[in-house]
Formats: C-alpha cells, sequence, structure tokens
C-alpha cells in the first residue's frame, strides 16, 4: 500500500487512513464520493454532456485557484499531490457536469418558486431598540416621535440588545424569516423611514426603526433560486441511486491463481 501521509517518522497508508476515518464514522469523503458519482451517473441517463471547452474552462479556473500559473508548475503540482492526468480530468469533468446541471434548470422553474415564495424574498434594513421594561418602552418611543433625542443615541444608551446596541442598534438587513413573527407583518408593512412598535417578543420589547424595505424582481433572484433548487436537487441525487460502501481491501475482480499457469 502506497504511504498516504509522514507525520515525523511514521508513515501512514491510504487504507490505514480511511479505516481510522470510517471507525470514526466520519463519512464526509465517503458522500461527497457518492455525490460525484450520483452525478456522472445522472448526467449519463440524462444525457447531460460537458463540452471539451467546459472541462478545460474548470481546469483553467482549478489552476488559478491554486495559482499555478504555468503548465510545469501545475504538471509539478500534480507529480506532488499524486493526481495523474486521467484523475485530474474526471475531476474536471464532474465540475463541469455540476455547472451543466445547474444550467439546466430553467427560467420557469425558477419562476414558479419566486410565485410561490415571493414574500420570503424581501429584505428590510432595520434598526432595533430591545427593553425590558414595557413602559420604558413606551416612554423611549414618545422620546423618538417627540425628536427629543435620537434612536441612535436611545439605543446605544438603554437598549439590552448585546448584538446592536454598539452598533446604534443597527441589525443590518433582514428577511421575514430573520425576525420574529410578532415583528414580522410591522416591519415588512412600513414605509421608509419608520418607527414601529414597542413590540411585545417573549418577555422583551423592541421597537424597530424601517430604513426601507426592497421587494425584490424575479430577475433580482433568479440565480439566487436556481443555486437554492441546484444544491437541493445535489443533495438528494445521492438517495436515487444504489450505493453499497465495500469492506477496505475488498478485490471486486479476485484474480483466480489458475490464470497465472500457463
Amino acid at each position: 500500500m502506497t504511504d498516504f501521509v509522514k507525520v515525523e517518522d511514521a508513515n501512514i497508508d491510504l487504507k490505514t487512513a480511511l479505516q481510522w476515518r470510517m471507525a470514526l464514522s466520519d463519512d464526509d469523503f465517503i458522500d461527497e464520493t457518492v455525490t460525484d458519482a450520483a452525478i456522472v451517473h445522472h448526467c449519463r441517463s440524462k444525457n447531460i454532456s460537458a463540452s471539451v471547452e467546459e472541462i478545460q474552462t474548470v481546469f483553467s479556473e482549478l489552476r488559478y485557484a491554486r495559482e499555478l500559473e504555468s503548465a510545469d508548475e501545475t504538471k509539478t503540482w500534480m507529480k506532488t499531490s499524486g493526481i495523474d492526468e486521467a484523475a485530474m480530468a474526471q475531476v474536471c469533468e464532474v465540475l463541469a457536469l455540476r455547472n451543466a446541471i445547474r444550467k439546466s434548470i430553467t427560467d420557469e422553474e425558477c419562476k414558479e418558486v419566486f410565485v410561490d415564495e415571493q414574500a420570503s424574498f424581501d429584505v428590510a434594513e432595520v434598526y432595533n431598540i430591545t427593553l425590558d421594561d414595557e413602559d420604558l418602552a413606551n416612554e423611549i418611543l414618545s422620546q423618538i416621535e417627540d425628536e427629543d433625542d435620537s434612536f441612535y443615541n436611545l439605543a446605544i444608551e438603554h437598549s439590552v440588545d448585546d448584538e446592536t446596541y454598539l452598533k446604534a442598534g443597527y441589525m443590518g438587513e433582514v428577511t421575514r424569516n430573520d425576525v420574529r413573527a410578532e415583528a414580522e407583518s410591522a416591519i415588512f408593512s412600513a414605509n421608509t423611514g419608520a418607527v414601529v412598535g414597542p413590540i411585545a417578543e417573549g418577555d422583551q420589547f423592541t421597537i424597530y426603526m424601517v430604513r426601507k424595505v426592497v421587494k425584490p424582481d424575479f430577475d433580482d433572484v433568479k440565480e439566487t433560486i436556481r443555486d437554492r433548487l441546484f444544491d437541493e436537487f445535489i443533495e438528494g441525487l445521492p438517495g436515487t441511486v444504489k450505493v453499497e460502501v465495500l469492506p477496505l481491501g475488498t478485490v471486486t475482480n479476485p484474480v483466480d491463481p489458475a490464470d497465472d499457469v500457463e
């Protein structure tokens, strides 16, 4: 067995390294291998292919990612890593097939998701002041409305939200899934610059300032939806193929000793 890793004076061969990982139920290597093999199987069954140019583009991207600027540097890296040309070609083909699968997801499929889940793509830029006392929350709201003090100063002085109070209450851009159900409607129906609340959220009371609400068009989120559909498809792909993990050391085509006798 060829050595895989050398640590000080100890040489660890590939079989031993795999046995260690499997003994610890570290199945990432197996899962990723199965996924890649399932991608190849799926593409063959659906007549999805990658052109030579597409495979070459993937290879170039891998080179650039590793800062291998010349062919000689690339060959040296492959030799040092123990990767032969056939294996590299297979890796590049799998990556190119991934790209082909993603491209095969139509705009119509993405549009269906957008229509069904349009509200989930809304984004709001929000600040908050979170308090433990409802009376104090109402008092602070009055100060904001009467312009006795700024929202930002009051957030720094009074908010108990450890993650945002030092940022003057700035929460950033949030989606409907990022905020509590009690606040979702008030935030995403607010006008630009509106202050809403106090909203009871569990044992606390929150005042929100909504800087803006963006309701994106389909073209704004089309590629995000395509990425999501692609990820979901790839995640489920191994479940569509028959997988058998053989014990390490299994020889699938054992040689009959008699075959060696002339």
